[in-house]
């Protein structure tokens, strides 16, 4: 393992745990796509893969060809589906590589197809719908026309069709009724493919909050797959009694370098943006906003010593940042330090500075933050 200055340790057992959870939940009916996007939101994309895929998933998310032939390289062999949209520049890589492509537009199909027909290869392809999201996705209006064109593309194998909620992690009314209402739409278009036999095998709508949240919804009916990602990363948005036993599988650490006592009037960091006002034991911590400390974390941020809250002061710097422990006597030079566990959570974190999503946190952990796994 190569020197630290900071660690991220990963409980790849809670991971395991947190899966059988749900699992338990769900029933054996519904399969469960687990996202690894973003190098599998900050934890490590083939180890947290190699985990979960002994944890028996079904799917794997991800955002690109990229990640998917990361983990295919890896020997990942679960199925995995590119979740956003990819470039036209790219359909050659993605029908050599044993993935699912998402479908938003009858032009990209059109591509895909004789791509795959030039190779002598069957693409495998899910459609994705905007039902309100306003982001990718055919539009619901022209989603059947888009599956019946590629129910007529015989190099294409449409293995899916899903779409994604906007506001699933709020409990106000207005959010909920929208939330609804793009289940509705959903469930027309499924209904209407039923009709015509052109149903693909799967269906999803369900991200982790939209489980949690409108569980009946998502997994009855035409549904048969959820996409739980935060939620098996530890972090229940919306909870419910059933989601107790489901813990954060990160926690990250650091170690005091050095430490100064600083007279009362001294300024501290860049753009001296905060002054002491007592004499005070400032230490400093090797990591920064290069590692992944949010630099809106200056003077609101905190970290635990010895069980116990120190604030950082001053600026957050790329590779530094300085803490007060004036009132930790104990603190001694080369003492572990909590950026993120059991006492600081990255839901905490992440409403410090104004972030509604605690992937924010997580996924900003750099590569200089090396990745320890227990099993």
């Amino acid at each position: 393992m190569r020197p630290a200055m900071a660690e991220a340790i990963i409980d790849l057992g809670q991971l395991a745990r947190n899966i059988a959870t749900v699992r338990a939940r769900l029933g054996e009916r519904i399969k469960i796509l687990f996202p690894v996007k973003a190098d599998a939101y900050g934890h490590g994309a083939v180890r947290v893969a190699q985990a979960a895929e002994q944890a028996g998933v079904d799917y794997f998310g991800v955002a690109n060809i990229a990640e998917a032939q990361e983990l295919r390289e890896a020997g990942i062999k679960t199925p995995i589906l590119i979740l956003s949209s990819s470039r036209i520049a790219h359909i050659s890589e993605l029908v050599r590589t044993d993935v699912d492509v998402t479908i938003s537009s009858l032009e990209f199909a059109q591509a895909l197809a004789a791509e795959a027909q030039r190779q002598g290869r069957r693409a495998r392809v899910q459609i994705k719908v905007d039902t309100g999201m306003g982001r990718n996705g055919v539009l619901s209006h022209d989603a059947l026309a888009l599956c019946r064109a590629i129910a007529q593309m015989p190099s294409l194998e449409c293995t899916g069709i899903f779409s994604h909620f906007a506001c699933s992690y709020s409990e106000k009314e207005e959010d909920r009724l929208y939330t609804q209402r793009q289940i509705q739409v959903f469930n027309d278009l499924l209904a209407q493919l039923d009709r015509e036999g052109i149903l693909p095998p799967l269906r999803h709508i369900a991200n982790s909050s939209g489980l949690v949240q409108y569980e009946n919804d998502v997994t009855t009916g035409y549904y048969n797959m959820v996409r739980p990602g935060i939620l098996l990363y530890g972090y229940p948005e919306v909870r419910r009694p059933w989601t107790e036993p489901i813990k954060p599988i990160l926690r990250m650490r650091s170690w005091i370098v050095t430490m100064n006592e600083l007279p009362p009037g001294s300024f501290i960091g860049y753009g001296r943006r905060f002054q002491t006002k007592r004499t005070s034991q400032i230490v400093t911590i090797p990591v920064g906003y290069a590692d992944g400390v949010i630099w809106l974390l200056a003077n609101v941020g905190e970290v635990v010593i010895h069980g116990k809250r120190a604030p950082m002061v001053g600026s957050i710097s790329m590779d530094q940042i300085t803490v007060d422990v004036t009132d930790i006597p104990e603190v001694k030079l080369g003492d572990e330090v909590e950026l993120i566990g059991p006492h600081i959570s990255a839901e905490e974190i992440a409403r410090k500075i104004g972030a509604n999503f605690t992937e924010v946190v997580l996924t900003a952990l750099s590569r200089r933050v090396v990745r320890v796994y227990n099993v």
